[in-house]
């Protein structure tokens, strides 16, 4: 996932750069004026200077347009949230970023935001979207929607294919460059974008709290759950046991009951998909013209399924409930490991216990890299096929990712989410991993184009099921199928 991998790297270097500047009493990082981000690549001799997005004409001027967005923030789930990217004048560092960023696009290509919250559910957004589209409205120059129940309306013709907009270039870093290859099919096609422009993307990366205390109590230093982490030793066998060790009977009552402390709280569904991914696993690869192929029948998944059931099902020390209810017993004290998403965070501000921040475990040691997945109602952008303004929208998302790379995702990354919800620098360094190392599959974002099997590891769960060849066998058939109807309706579009 290309921005929420090279973003964060390239931005991090870039701020502490800005931070060492000022640290020796420079009152402008070197080369420009309030405008100017330091960017940096892999080595600090690599640094450049951003003045500006030099894909916008420095004299584009849109000439007072006004453009329409529709967008949500009320949430389906309470365990969910988002946020208003109309932002305003709060005093809360991310509100204020966003604010800013759309007075600084409104000015520097003279046009004006209608940002309209339609108070539309979350889990509405694709079918509402689609109402208004179906019906030939012209009212909304672009749309903010969630993955899971939009992505899909693409084979439709719902959207404009923006593969040649002008200005946008989603090789830069504020696109999530990777992410966007995922979400869309072939070498000619671009329905979908997501990166920088909206701070959600980054909120939805999957993870997992751990309790000091508890961690202590049973295995000693927690510092050793990070060196876990940063040594690759970080893995589900790891995972199962340390779960196990830690159930206490608190009740006394001689069985496990949901008085009892655990050793990890999770749902049966998205916090499934967490450790699933996490593992390694993937539903899809691509072929050689960008179109999907089905990967998940492997020797290597149907091993790693069957340990997700194993930590899952066979282990005393693991309860699965609702979200809610799973935070406020972390938040309570009553469990070591708890699975999530970064925006979990913000529910654990008052816990008086510490708490630490890590990856999904991966399968085995021999795993290269840890694999954070991207909730699905992670929100995407994406212009009605309708857009009578397709030049202005194309400048105006450009600018919006650019302007939110320089200041939105530094606000949240930097200060919401490092100073506020995490509680030790380790746990900051954790934060850069899961940024480096979060994806996404085009099975989990397209989810009935692959007959659910992107969704494999939550359904088997949920089924109680293990065996992976079987399952998958059921089910191939009509995967293929579905499969190659949307890769023959994106080739049509």
């Amino acid at each position: 996932m290309n921005s929420i991998k090279r973003l964060l790297s390239i931005m991090i270097c870039g701020l502490m750069l800005l931070s060492a500047m000022a640290a020796c009493g420079g009152d402008k990082p070197a080369g420009g004026g309030p405008d100017t981000v330091t960017t940096a690549g892999d080595t600090a001799a690599e640094t450049t200077t951003v003045l500006r997005n030099e894909n916008i004409p420095a004299d584009l001027d849109l000439g007072g347009e006004v453009i329409n967005v529709w967008y949500f923030t009320k949430n389906s789930d309470v365990s969910e949230s988002f946020i208003d990217m109309k932002g305003e004048q709060s005093g809360e560092v991310v509100d204020d970023a966003l604010y800013e960023r759309n007075m600084s696009v409104e000015e520097q290509l003279n046009m004006k935001f209608n940002f309209v919250d339609t108070g539309v559910a979350s889990s509405d957004t694709g079918t509402e979207m689609r109402k208004l589209i179906m019906a030939g409205s012209d009212e909304y120059d672009f749309y903010n929607v969630v993955q899971w129940n939009s992505a899909r309306y693409v084979t439709e013709g719902l959207f404009m294919n923006m593969i040649n907009a002008p200005y946008i270039n989603i090789e830069e870093p504020w696109w999530s460059t990777e992410y966007i290859g995922e979400i869309n099919i072939g070498k000619s096609s671009l329905f979908l974008l997501c990166g920088d422009i909206d701070i959600d993307m980054i909120r939805c990366i999957g993870c997992m709290y751990f309790n000091k205390q508890i961690y202590e109590n049973y295995f000693g230093n927690p510092d050793d759950q990070y060196s876990q982490v940063l040594d690759g030793k970080w893995t589900v066998d790891r995972l199962y046991e340390n779960a196990a060790a830690s159930y206490a009977d608190l009740d006394g009552d001689n069985k496990v009951s949901a008085a009892d402390q655990f050793g990890m709280l999770l749902n049966n569904y998205n916090n499934i998909d967490v450790i699933f991914f996490g593992m390694g696993m993937r539903t899809t690869g691509r072929d050689a013209d960008g179109n999907p192929v089905l990967v998940l029948n492997s020797e290597r998944n149907i091993n790693a399924m069957e340990a997700l059931y194993h930590v899952v099902m066979e282990n005393d020390g693991v309860k699965l409930g609702p979200p809610l209810d799973n935070t406020k017993d972390f938040n309570n004290g009553l469990a070591l490991y708890l699975v999530g998403f970064l925006y979990s965070s913000e529910l654990l501000r008052d816990m008086t216990q510490d708490y630490g921040i890590i990856p999904a475990p991966k399968f085995n040691e021999e795993q290269e890299n840890y694999s954070s997945v991207v909730h699905d109602i992670a929100t995407l952008q994406c212009l009605p096929a309708s857009c009578t303004k397709f030049e202005q929208v194309s400048a105006v998302l450009e600018l919006m990712a650019f302007e939110s790379y320089k200041s939105v995702t530094p606000a949240y990354y930097e200060t919401a989410l490092k100073t506020k919800y995490t509680r030790d620098n380790l746990s900051s360094q954790i934060v850069d991993l899961l940024h480096d190392t979060a994806m996404t599959d085009i099975a989990y974002v397209f989810g009935d184009a692959f007959n659910s099997l992107g969704y494999t590891g939550r359904n088997m769960i949920q089924s109680k099921k293990s065996d992976l060849s079987s399952w998958y066998a059921s089910r191939e058939k009509t995967a293929l199928k579905k499969m190659q109807q949307l890769i023959d309706a994106y080739d049509a579009l």
